[in-house]
């Protein structure tokens, strides 16, 4: 499951894109995303796997609407200049930290990858002769999972001589993350299962 989590990925190419504008926004990304990932968990856990194992459509739907929110999050760092938050009004910094949030929140709601991990994993651990907590248990432990991993690596990249190092390059590096979520998005539209 770690392995899963912080292979390259949409929501961690956002959560190292975000955490370059500070430990604010990077955390902000990461309950964002946890929020996500608890939705996203629980509703395949209830039954949505059944439902889309029937129903092409709602995957299809899925697969662009994820393309597009990978592509509109890409262009966003390609062409936006980038500016350190230290040097902003506080209410900016909490603006920031609210963008970041419903980014990650999207981005893991629409997050291909995730949701097909989850509709494998599910389909394999819950049957009709589970136990009745199992469908409650999984969501729970995969989103506690997933918080912890994404916020130690938020934290990580904040640390004083990596957070320097970042801070350095990051008009390159939020351009080249902002162009691999672009390319991701491209290989959803391009994908055919």
């Amino acid at each position: 499951m770690t392995v899963s989590l912080i292979t390259p990925g949409p929501d961690m190419l956002l959560v190292l894109k975000n955490s370059l504008g500070g430990r604010s926004r990077g955390l902000s990304t990461v309950a964002g995303i946890t929020v996500g990932l608890a939705v996203q968990t629980t509703a395949l856990s209830i039954g949505f796997t059944l439902l889309t194992a029937h129903t092409s459509a709602i995957s299809e739907g899925l697969r662009w609407g994820g393309a597009g929110v990978l592509i509109w999050f890409g262009v966003r760092a390609l062409v936006t200049r980038a500016r350190s938050p230290r040097m902003n009004a506080a209410g900016s910094v909490a603006a920031m930290a609210r963008d970041a949030f419903f980014e990650g929140l999207l981005c893991n709601l629409t997050n291909p990858k995730a949701f097909l991990f989850f509709t494998g994993l599910f389909s394999q651990l819950i049957r009709p002769d589970s136990p009745p907590w199992i469908p409650f248990a999984l969501p729970a432990l995969l989103t506690v999972h997933g918080a912890v991993c994404w916020t130690v690596i938020a934290l990580l990249l904040q640390t004083g001589g990596v957070a320097a190092r970042l801070e350095r390059a990051q008009h390159i590096l939020v351009r080249v993350f902002g162009a691999l979520l672009v390319l991701f998005g491209l290989g959803l539209v391009l994908w055919r299962p």
